[in-house]
């Protein structure tokens, strides 16, 4: 079995397609050629909040399991009543009666759930809920004309079934890095770094194809084009990452495998080829996700995992999938 960890490294808290013409034409190209990208490769924080309370952890014997509630549960609704946030749970409980109607997602499911409330439980649900996540990811591009980030290259995920959590508000913020740790086998590596305190820019939407939001480009970067699909190919390319606290490195990788462009975050195999990054840091790890992927003078895509078993290889994302394209 192939083991994948996701390169966002997050701490929780509590409160396409392209066409060929026949008889000699040129394939069809999309309007993916047209845009031009700044590449990032620089890391920042991600302080993110969800709607709705995250189950992460029930207690055994409670309402709330014998309910059938699980973690990994999102509660949205008490009593038909929205749930903002996690802190507004006991708000709601205390007027709920003998029992509080839940609504709850999982798996992309909405299941509702009765949940009695007893006096000698202290009339709690008997559930760990947290409604916040902040880590560390990479900067994959900017779109200097709209003045839109992207990063990560996968969605930010609720750490127990993998379900995407959806956002309430956000904030990013630039990161000094203060060390990595290495990747070794069955253990991912890590970069480690502490958030700078002023937000640079906002979160507005987390989607399986990463993180975007509103921030402003740096100045005097050069734009590259987006490429098209039938334009990477299996070889060498590189990866723009922060890895020391000062700007991004170049770094050799390969490109050994064009796996399906259908899957959301996993559309090439990779391999680390540079010997710097390899003496760094072992080859990919955790806050590397997002770290842009350059072929033939174009940004192909973004690292999005690593695999467990085996540091040096992980998976990229097309860029052209990060676009909607």
């Amino acid at each position: 079995m192939l083991l994948l960890a996701a390169l966002f490294l997050g701490i929780f808290s509590e409160s396409g397609f392209f066409s060929y013409a026949i008889g000699g034409k040129e394939p069809e190209k999309d309007k993916t050629e047209e845009i031009m990208l700044i590449p990032g490769g620089t890391p920042f924080g991600v302080r993110f909040y969800t709607e709705g309370a995250l189950v992460y952890r029930l207690e055994e014997g409670s309402p709330a399991e014998k309910a059938g509630l699980k973690a990994g549960d999102l509660i949205v609704k008490v009593n038909g009543q929205e749930l903002p946030n996690a802190g507004k749970l006991l708000l709601l409980l205390e007027t709920s009666g003998d029992a509080a109607d839940l609504e709850v997602q999982r798996k992309g499911r909405t299941l509702s759930f009765r949940v009695p409330l007893h006096e000698e439980s202290g009339r709690m649900l008997g559930v760990h809920v947290r409604d916040s996540v902040a880590g560390i990811g990479t900067i994959t591009y900017y779109d200097g004309e709209k003045g839109v980030f992207a990063g990560l290259g996968h969605g930010i995920c609720d750490g127990v079934n993998g379900s995407i959590l959806p956002l309430s508000h956000g904030s990013v913020t630039k990161v000094r890095l203060t060390s990595v740790k290495k990747g070794e086998k069955g253990l991912p590596g890590q970069l480690r770094g502490v958030f700078c305190p002023a937000a640079i820019g906002e979160v507005t939407a987390n989607t399986e194809q990463g993180i975007f939001g509103k921030c402003d480009p740096p100045k005097g970067e050069k734009a590259l084009p987006a490429a098209q699909k039938n334009e990477v190919h299996e070889g060498d390319a590189e990866i723009l990452s922060t890895l020391t606290d000062g700007q991004p490195g170049r770094y050799k990788i390969r490109i050994e495998k064009i796996l399906s462009m259908d899957s959301p975050d996993k559309n090439y195999l990779l391999r680390v080829t540079d010997k710097e990054l390899l003496e760094l840091s072992g080859g990919i790890v955790q806050g590397m996700s997002g770290s842009p992927i350059l072929q033939d003078g174009r940004i192909v895509g973004a690292v999005t995992h690593v695999l467990l078993e085996d540091p040096q290889k992980g998976y990229g994302i097309y860029i052209g999938n990060m676009l909607g394209k």
